[in-house]
């Protein structure tokens, strides 16, 4: 089995030199993209093992934009042109791997019956969809589907606002905004103008991994139309791809992503992982668990769980 690994990243190259080498002393230098922001942060690709390689031109990504999504749509383009791995894993620069590669490998080999491993569910009006536990944090709590509804399903119209920042500049001091319509009655009356909206939307967590029936559903002709659905929508990361596959009535999709990653904290953001989390890491049986800054941490991950 062929795994292959697209990780998108924006600064830390240290960090994202030593997430690329492990995966090589795990996997036997698989087949690994990345996408790097190299407007954001500067990067030596020649510090980089050769099985790596850089996508380019990069896209230049934004926090909440569309431009993560394409940078993913890229990395996994590029992976497919050369290597064609059973398996395409996405990752940040702040993911590490949590489980040994035998089970990884062991683990999909038995996973006949999923064609991806995707946090997911169907963003409904005041309602949560059937089957969805509520949790303290993420995407699971019972805040994020009202949240989500707004975000990725109210119709959304262009409006002029002006920007004090682009009058002190000196340009033309306005900038078009996408307003949302909060009123559900309105909201359905405009479906029908919506060329782009798709029938069923999801969202939950962007990291995944998928096979390549999945992946090549994503980089089909047809996502274009999704694209420019989702363009002028908040963190589209957060349902694009969710909406894209679950809405594939041939594809078996597992919710659970395997990733680890504590919400606890509140905030847009998961929360840093410490060597206190270590033994819920390794309770979760996740296969990679995010975010990390602390060499110290990844040293014990390296040793007592992944031994390289």
């Amino acid at each position: 089995m062929k795994i292959g690994f697209a990780i998108i990243s924006h600064n830390e190259p240290e960090q994202l030199l030593r997430l690329v080498k492990t995966l090589n002393a795990m996997f036997g230098a698989p087949p690994i993209v990345c996408h790097h922001d190299f407007s954001l942060c500067l990067l030596e690709e020649a510090r980089f093992p050769t099985n790596v390689r850089f996508v380019h031109p990069h896209v230049m990504t934004k926090w909440s934009h569309i431009s993560v999504s394409l940078a993913a749509l890229r990395a996994f383009r590029l992976l497919r042109e050369y290597d064609q791995p059973d398996w395409y894993f996405l990752l940040s620069g702040s993911c590490y791997p949590i489980r040994c590669a035998d089970e990884i490998v062991a683990d999909l080999s038995n996973a006949t019956n999923y064609d991806a491993y995707l946090d997911n569910r169907e963003i409904l009006y005041r309602a949560l969809p059937p089957g969805q536990t509520a949790t303290d944090g993420g995407y699971g709590r019972p805040d994020w589907i009202p949240l989500a509804y707004d975000r990725y399903c109210t119709f959304r119209f262009p409006v002029l606002r002006p920007s004090k920042t682009l009058l002190l500049s000196g340009s033309f001091p306005f900038q078009i905004q996408n307003i949302g319509v909060k009123n559900h009655r309105i909201d359905c009356m405009t479906r029908w103008f919506q060329f782009n909206r798709p029938s069923r939307i999801y969202g939950g967590a962007f990291w995944f991994h998928a096979n390549q029936k999945a992946i090549d559903r994503l980089l089909a002709p047809s996502m274009q139309k999704l694209v420019r659905y989702y363009r002028t929508r908040p963190f589209p990361d957060e349902s694009i791809f969710h909406t894209a596959l679950c809405n594939q009535v041939d594809l078996k999709i597992c919710k659970d992503n395997k990733r680890y990653e504590d919400w606890r904290g509140g905030g847009s953001h998961p929360k840093w992982l410490e060597f206190s989390d270590i033994p819920k890491i390794i309770a979760s049986g996740a296969y990679i668990a995010r975010k990390f800054r602390d060499t110290k941490i990844l040293e014990r991950i390296e040793t007592a769980i992944l031994h390289v």
